[in-house]
């Protein structure tokens, strides 16, 4: 997506560069002849291709926060091109990078970037205004304001969150006090992101257009926001916990060696065998033991939810499917894929019958028999639960089956995805695992309170 900035008597835009797999945007904003890029991840190749297309040299490369959600790619391309790094202050990176204290500008093609404290997210938060010689005209506001949302303030722990809740609250109101109506607000964290405290319904907006829908500005107290705020928070992947530290230390580029093939299981270790096809595939069948991750934007953050943190993978699945889990993983600085399967090799690497995993639609639900099981995020479960299920997380039975459920399991979720990825584990732990593979809007049935 193209931003146009444009005045005048200068070319400005910015490319707003859309992370699906973390629900995140980056930016590479450039302003005549130079660029600076905006929150990048580790895959750098997708952040050269478009700087190579802008004809703009790369003087500088922000970060709106130390990320709770991926590992930064910023220092590796800043190092590549010779540009700035420049971080909020005091965030203790223990890396050379240049700190930017509110109010602090760095020049692009004769504009400013001004620093903009901007907490709640993070204690040192800071959002990143454009400016042109006539006053702001966009801004960068990473995990404080997004659109018609703001950034969640519990990532920290909760003896943070209170504080933060007040900050965001503060820092959104600073915003749409500070900068004209015409801003635009291009946040990072958008739709599927975790960090984001509630939907988020576009991903770009206008400080105009936040007065009016902002939950930070349109609520009546900072009471009334702070509930309904906590009131939304859903439960958020446990790797977050290694995010933030492995951004304050300097990290290596990510591996390129293509994987080895793997062709018999003596040849895996101790890793952990990951299928990456299309559930349907790997319910046809599939390795004993094996666990579904189908390919999809959600992929890595469910693999390190319920997965021993950076523990050594093997990925099954055509060289494409592999590749694109591969990347997803990478980007939360999960480097330990140490091969690869192909699909027509399992049968000759079992030891004998491939394993299957039976699924049904809420239609053949009537009749089924076993323990109903619905690892939805609890948030979802107050919307409505089919009677009789038991109501657990997906990570909480992943990590720990026996705890929840004995005999045979029926599980769903809203689409069937999450369902999957429960059946593996269960199944690896010996109960009889079947999928509702279906969404629960077509549950004929009643929902009731939970």
């Amino acid at each position: 997506m193209i931003i146009d900035l444009s005045t005048p008597n200068t070319r400005a835009f910015a490319k707003q560069i859309s992370t699906a797999s973390l629900g995140d945007h980056s930016y590479i904003v450039v302003v005549g002849e130079e660029a600076v890029a905006i929150d990048i991840q580790r895959d750098l190749d997708r952040f050269e291709a478009v700087l190579d297309g802008v004809d703009a040299n790369l003087v500088a490369v922000f970060e709106t926060h130390i990320h709770n959600d991926y590992v930064s790619g910023g220092k590796l391309l800043a190092e590549e091109h010779g540009a700035t790094y420049v971080l909020p202050a005091n965030t203790g990176a223990t890396y050379d990078h240049t700190p930017l204290p509110d109010g602090e500008t760095i020049p692009v093609g004769g504009w400013l970037v001004r620093a903009m404290h901007t907490p709640g997210h993070t204690h040192n938060h800071t959002s990143y205004v454009l400016e042109s010689p006539q006053g702001p005209v966009a801004i960068f506001s990473g995990g404080s304001m997004l659109v018609g949302a703001v950034g969640r303030s519990d990532l920290l722990g909760p003896d943070h969150t209170e504080r933060l809740l007040a900050d965001q609250y503060a820092s959104a109101h600073r915003i749409a006090d500070t900068l004209p109506n015409p801003s635009i607000v291009a946040p990072t964290h958008g739709t599927g992101s975790f960090c984001s405290a509630s939907d988020v319904a576009d991903t770009t907006s206008t400080v105009e257009r936040e007065k009016l829908q902002n939950p930070a500005l349109i609520a009546p107290s900072l009471d009334a926001f702070a509930l309904s705020q906590k009131m939304g928070y859903k439960a958020y992947p446990v790797y977050y916990k290694h995010m933030a530290p492995s951004n304050l230390l300097p990290l290596g580029a990510p591996p390129r060696e293509d994987l080895p093939t793997i062709t018999r299981l003596d040849q895996v270790g101790e890793a952990t065998i990951i299928d990456v096809r299309p559930f349907e595939e790997y319910a046809a069948g599939h390795l004993p033991g094996s666990l579904a991750f189908p390919g999809s934007t959600d992929d890595a953050v469910y693999m390190g939810w319920t997965l021993e943190w950076d523990s050594p993978v093997v990925l099954v699945g055509k060289r494409s499917e592999v590749q694109e889990a591969r990347v997803h993983l990478i980007r939360i600085g999960w480097d330990a894929i140490v091969g690869r399967i192909e699909p027509d090799s399992l049968d000759l690497m079992a030891d004998g019958p491939l394993a299957t995993t039976p699924f049904i639609t809420f239609d053949e639900l009537e009749g089924a028999e076993g323990t109903l099981l619905d690892v939805r995020d609890p948030v979802e479960h107050l919307m409505g639960v089919i009677p009789g299920a038991t109501l657990v997380h997906l990570a909480e039975v992943s990590v720990n089956p026996s705890a929840y459920v004995t005999g045979d399991v029926l599980i769903h979720c809203q689409g069937g995805y999450r369902a999957s990825i429960v059946a593996g584990f269960l199944e690896a732990a010996g109960l009889q695992a079947t999928v509702i593979y279906d969404d629960l809007e077509n549950y004929k049935g009643q929902l009731v309170s939970p």
